[in-house]
């Protein structure tokens, strides 16, 4: 029996705050109903500490969560076209010094999908998942 790894929808996107651009990798996490940016890329785009949200978890670990009002996700179609994106996202930060968050992806959840009205199509037998969007 062959052993296959596990499968994720996972891309790049661009991130832009108002302190900066960064380019990241993500994972479409349908189990999640936020989006959340990495620890990495919230300090990358130097996000500000200010806007306390609930804890939140993730994994198995809770952490203080944070919101960033506008943040704009900029995605390449298959085509090549350019596809900007703003919304409210939330980031998280350590609640103790042992906490592993440097590894922790950036996750696109299901707010992402129901606000900006996107569908998921996933074919699993065939390793192909994409987002669709009704213009």
């Amino acid at each position: 029996m062959e052993n296959k790894k596990s499968h994720y929808l996972n891309s790049v996107v661009l991130l832009r705050g108002k302190r900066g651009l960064t380019k990241t990798k993500f994972i479409l996490d349908t189990g999640s109903p936020n989006t959340i940016l990495s620890h990495m890329d919230a300090r990358r785009l130097q996000l500000p500490y200010n806007t306390k949200e609930e804890i939140i978890s993730i994994g198995g670990q809770k952490y203080q969560g944070y919101s960033y009002p506008k943040m704009k996700l900029i995605f390449l179609s298959e085509n090549k076209k350019i596809i900007k994106e703003e919304m409210k996202v939330l980031f998280v930060k350590p609640t103790s010094q042992r906490q592993e968050i440097d590894t922790m992806p950036t996750i696109i959840g299901t707010d992402f999908l129901k606000e900006k009205k996107y569908k998921l199509f996933c074919d699993i037998a065939n390793d192909e998942a994409y987002l669709e969007k009704d213009e």
